[in-house]
């Protein structure tokens, strides 16, 4: 491009190279993106260049945007660029030429198009409104009395062999084109223009039906031979977005063009589309536009080249397929496009854990193995893993209390001559039995406690239990009653009565040490004496055997102390 320098008070023209501006863009990009200038730089740049610089230069600088749109429309950029963007492509628009610069208006588009959202309603149509300043002007002719047509002015020239016809070769194949058919066929312009407006007038259907079945019945009786499909493809090439004119002499050979005959079917098939899509026009009649549309179909594909026709008609069905979903969004008010979350799976059950199948007779762990906490050393993770958790170890662990005929049974069993025990294996002679046995009996019953400190226990035992002896023969013998506490003296009266009884119990006494026999309740006084010797014997056998068997290490001191301050006073 070129631009104007200043040097020495004169003005001249300098050529940039044509490497110089893509680096000046890249560098003024890549400024943006590292935030050494503002982030919308790059685009003011772009906006600026394309405002001073020709249509050719303009087209160098848009391939150049193309090429960066990845860039340009990363999230820090574009939101502060994003409308100069906008203003400098609708600048751009309004400067080409829609005849001469086609191609490159459409690149405007479609880079419009990705780079924004389409829930962007700057480029939505929201009120659905028309192209109203396509205007279509024809050209005025009358139509004569046999249907020729007449311009002002010559009423003595035929139009329909001088205006309306060309050569003779033209005219062998070529479709009949005369005043009317021109009218006819242009007529359906206005239709294209504002299809609510024309078909919603009284009568606007049947007007375009009749039009339409008329050049339809004109295309499918002069259809379009192999000779056309040469001509076709240049034809089309150098018809991209042209305005066919409208001028009398030519419709005749605009009818052989096949570019021409697609362009009319295309405008058909888009009106029949907006009839059948909502809001349902109430003076259409839908039988008639669902066959006008397979005519029309049918007509696209096969006009030449056939395989280009079948293939543009396919095109055709899918874009009008189409159009009916865009209709219904912009009737929703143009939502976001979100696709709906799809639910999650459920979570996989977890795999089964596999435990060791405990063997028979073995003591299970109170923490399960998946529970278990390993601190690295075997005595940690024994004593860290006794409980599930340590409020549960600080609990008292009360074993269940065994009845004293269960636990004397085996007294019993050892009694049993048929069981034929040695002595010394018997569990009267197991210091730590005896000394349970004790502890027990002498809580059930004090006289039976008190004779085991001079009989053995096997001679105690039955009487205790209230069973026979194993083996004795003798009867059963009943279990000795507990002494009953001494009643206590009831209050006398008088002070003669209180004498009498001082005088009774000092006879008594003295009856007691010379020998006699004592007299009802001396028994009680007897037996506390016996049972305070049995409790020294006792504790002095206790303390014997703890002493053996500390040395033997059968019993721990620390339980046998317990055990001990346990004992009755």
């Amino acid at each position: 491009m070129e631009y104007a320098g200043r040097e020495g008070g004169k003005k001249k023209k300098v050529k940039a190279s044509s490497a110089s501006l893509p680096r000046l863009l890249d560098l003024s990009l890549t400024l943006s993106e590292w935030g050494v200038c503002d982030h919308g730089v790059v685009f003011t740049v772009l906006e600026q260049l394309v405002e001073c610089c020709t249509i050719a230069d303009a087209q160098d600088v848009f391939t150049w945007i193309e090429g960066k749109r990845t860039r340009l429309n990363a999230d820090v950029l574009w939101r502060r660029g994003k409308l100069i963007m906008l203003r400098t492509c609708n600048d751009l628009l309004r400067r080409l030429s829609k005849t001469n610069d086609a191609t490159l208006r459409g690149r405007v588009l479609l880079l419009l198009s990705s780079l924004y959202a389409l829930s962007e309603r700057s480029a939505l149509n929201l009120a659905g409104n028309y192209n109203r300043a396509n205007v279509t002007t024809l050209d005025e002719l009358e139509v004569g009395t046999n249907g020729a047509g007449k311009g002002k002015g010559d009423d003595d020239k035929n139009m329909d062999e001088d205006a309306m016809e060309t050569d003779d070769a033209a005219r062998t194949n070529a479709p009949v084109v005369d005043v009317r058919f021109y009218k006819t066929f242009w007529s359906l312009q206005t239709f294209f223009q504002n299809p609510n407006v024309a078909l919603g007038v009284a009568g606007g259907w049947d007007a375009f039906y009749a039009a339409f079945q008329a050049v339809l019945d004109n295309f499918e009786t002069h259809r379009l031979d192999a000779s056309d499909e040469t001509a076709a493809t240049t034809a089309e090439e150098s018809a991209l977005g042209v305005k066919y004119l409208t001028a009398a002499p030519l419709l005749q050979l605009q009818l052989r063009d096949p570019a021409f005959r697609r362009s009319f079917l295309l405008q058909c098939a888009i009106l029949l589309g907006h009839c059948e899509g909502p809001p349902a026009l109430p003076k259409v009649k839908r039988d008639q536009v669902a066959k006008a549309k397979a005519r029309v179909m049918a007509a696209t594909a096969a006009t030449p080249p056939n395989a280009r026709g079948v293939e543009f008609a396919e095109f055709v069905a899918a874009a009008l397929k189409r159009e009916v979903y865009w209709v219904g969004w912009k009737k929703d008010n143009c939502k976001d496009f979100q696709r709906a979350s799809e639910p999650r799976p459920p979570p996989k059950p977890p795999p089964p854990v596999m435990r060791k199948r405990p063997r028979l007779g073995t003591k299970q762990p109170a923490v399960p193995p998946e529970k278990r906490v390993k601190l690295g050393n075997p005595e940690l993770d024994r004593l860290w893993n006794l409980s599930v958790d340590n409020a549960s170890s600080l609990r008292e662990k009360k074993a269940e209390e065994t009845s004293m005929a269960t636990f004397l049974q085996p007294v019993l069993d050892d009694m049993d001559p048929e069981a034929q025990i040695e002595e010394a294996y018997k569990q009267k002679n197991d210091k730590v039995f005896v000394w349970k046995a004790l502890r027990m009996i002498a809580k059930e019953n004090l006289t039976a406690f008190s004779k085991l400190g001079t009989d053995d226990m096997e001679a105690v035992v039955p009487g205790l239990l209230g069973v026979e002896p194993p083996g004795g023969g003798g009867e059963k013998s009943e279990p000795e009653p507990e002494p009953e506490p001494e009643p206590e003296p009831e209050p006398t009266g008088g002070g003669e009565e209180e004498e009498e009884g001082k005088a009774e119990d000092a006879a008594k006494t003295e009856g007691g040490e010379k020998g006699g026999k004592p007299r009802d309740g001396d028994g009680d006084g007897d037996a506390a004496a016996a049972v305070a010797k049995a409790v020294e014997a006792l504790e002095a056998k206790v303390a014997a055997d703890a002493a053996a068997r500390s040395d033997e290490g059968n019993v721990d001191d620390a339980s046998m102390e317990q055990e001990a301050e346990d004992l009755p006073e």
